[in-house]
């Protein structure tokens, strides 16, 4: 049984802020930075239960800008575009990439144009509609399988077992010096 290549999701960022209700109204209050922020967040936990690497790909086409890379605490790796490139052209650019290093790769964007293209490199399309879908999707199961905790509560004591906690609360209680 040979195990299935590697799978990579490809982001068009601002076409999916774009289409996602609460992101989309993020960025016409002109919280651009937090809409970006919330996509990254919302993705991450959906990679790593799907065991997928993600690159999200912002284009700074009108924008004065050079190219740049971060990668998100959880990750993600993100792109911006230098000035008069498209996320769409990245984004083929990054399937023909990964193509040749014969990777899985999938791609969220609900441009139809960018769905033919993407097809010439054997990508697999989602629209934003279907990657929401299955964001939500894998969010569910992972309540599902997740332990049941006991209501949250602050302090040493969560963390320790019972018996620790006990011991240490006597010593606090004896008064006596730790290290003597």
């Amino acid at each position: 049984m040979t195990a299935s290549p590697p799978t990579v999701l490809l982001v068009d960022g601002y076409n999916i802020i774009g289409a996602w209700p609460t992101l989309k109204k993020l960025a016409r209050r002109s919280l651009l930075d937090l809409a970006r922020l919330r996509l990254v967040e919302s993705l991450a936990s959906y990679v790593a239960f799907r065991g997928y690497r993600a690159t999200v790909v912002y284009d700074a086409y009108t924008q004065p800008t050079p190219a740049r890379q971060e990668r998100s605490p959880s990750g993600i790796e993100i792109f911006y575009t230098a000035y008069g490139e498209t996320a769409d052209a990245c984004i083929e650019r990054l399937c023909a990439q990964l193509q040749a290093k014969a990777y899985r790769v999938r791609v969220a964007t609900s441009d139809r144009v960018q769905q033919w293209v993407i097809g010439g490199y054997n990508a697999e399309w989602l629209s934003a509609e279907q990657l929401w879908a299955e964001v939500q999707q894998a969010q569910e199961q992972i309540r599902r399988i997740q332990p049941k905790r006991l209501p949250s509560r602050r302090g040493i004591d969560f963390y320790l077992n019972p018996e620790t906690f006990s011991r240490l609360n006597r010593w606090r209680l004896s008064g006596r010096d730790p290290v003597h």
